[in-house]
């Protein structure tokens, strides 16, 4: 078994029994470059069975101005959080650990083909979500592995949860957005902040190609697309509840739990 292979198989088996690897494990098999890291993904998505209804719906940007990545993920990794109560996260459900990041997703009216540009973009989307990416990774210390490492590991995603209403169609109000965002009692966003790529729709043709490349199709009318986050990853812990609210949309509590089952 080469070293792929072997990520391949820690990756599944971590993914299906919530034991990470040791951070040398993980760093012996990091992908040496990232194609390989893409290999590593759609391997590790066959054999968990994902991607059965004709390939992926579900996908997560990521990635800084000019150097964006994706992981494509399966509909079973997507929730939809539509009321006003408190968003319960248990703790059990952890590989490593509970991160959040707050993102815009957009759901897809129509296709996106290979050589779409921003215009194009734009034009295609049919709902705007206010998000939730929960992260985790399967390996210890995330934070010294190598990029190429987390990018294999489906950009340390363990799933999307959408939040209440969407609002409908593409408004440039947008292209920056001033959310409130608590950990705790420590206020860690309240001002105006511009996304990562400089537009959150700006990978989107770049991500359209990448449909084409790995999958033979492309980004399907129905995607849904978690656009990157605007603030960073926020650690949840018991004892450190997360809020975050944004003009046009509910806002939202969440709380991890230990000993908990998420409705």
């Amino acid at each position: 078994m080469d070293k792929l292979q072997s990520l391949v198989a820690q990756l599944v088996a971590a993914r299906q029994q919530l034991k990470p690897m040791t951070y040398q494990q993980a760093l012996d098999l990091s992908p040496s470059t990232v194609q390989q890291a893409y290999q590593v993904q759609g391997e590790v998505a066959k054999q968990l069975g994902w991607f059965k209804q004709g390939g992926p719906k579900l996908w997560k940007l990521g990635g800084e101005l000019g150097h964006s990545s994706a992981a494509a993920l399966d509909d079973s990794l997507l929730s939809h959080h539509q009321d006003n109560n408190e968003l319960v996260i248990p703790a059990d459900e952890a590989c490593s650990f509970t991160a959040l990041e707050l993102e815009l997703a957009v759901r897809l009216k129509q296709p996106l083909a290979y050589g779409c540009n921003l215009s194009e973009a734009k034009a295609a989307i049919g709902e705007v979500y206010l998000a939730l990416e929960v992260c985790d990774l399967r390996a210890d210390n995330w934070q010294q592995l190598p990029s190429l490492y987390r990018l294999a590991d489906h950009q340390m995603n363990r799933r999307v949860i959408l939040l209440g209403s969407p609002l409908i169609g593409w408004d440039e109000q947008f292209s920056q957005i001033a959310p409130v965002i608590k950990l705790g009692e420590h206020t860690l966003s309240e001002g105006k902040l511009t996304h990562p790529q400089g537009h959150p729709l700006a990978a989107l043709p770049w991500l359209a190609n990448l449909s084409q490349a790995l999958y033979q199709q492309p980004l399907a009318a129905g995607s849904i697309i978690a656009t990157g986050t605007w603030a960073g990853l926020q650690t949840l812990t018991p004892a450190t509840p997360f809020f975050a609210s944004l003009e046009g949309f509910s806002p939202v509590q969440v709380r991890l739990e230990t000993n908990s089952t998420l409705s």
